[in-house]
């Protein structure tokens, strides 16, 4: 997943999702795109979203049993 704050155009995080893809690395999120200065409720939708992911990663790693 790809995050950015913008003041103009907010393309930045389809040209780095694209970059990803091209790299054929998975996107575990779409992003998120955050215009401006994030007030509170879009900071704890990054820290959602990093729990997310950072579940995803948790359970991708290979468990010895």
């Amino acid at each position: 997943a790809t995050f950015g704050s913008y003041g103009w155009s907010g393309e930045a995080v389809g040209l780095m999702n694209t970059a990803l893809e091209d790299m054929k690395i998975e996107l575990i999120e779409e992003g998120l795109r955050l215009k401006y200065v994030p007030d509170q409720h879009k900071l704890e939708e990054c820290v959602e979203m990093g729990r997310r992911i950072g579940k995803r990663v948790h359970e991708s790693i290979p468990r010895k049993g």
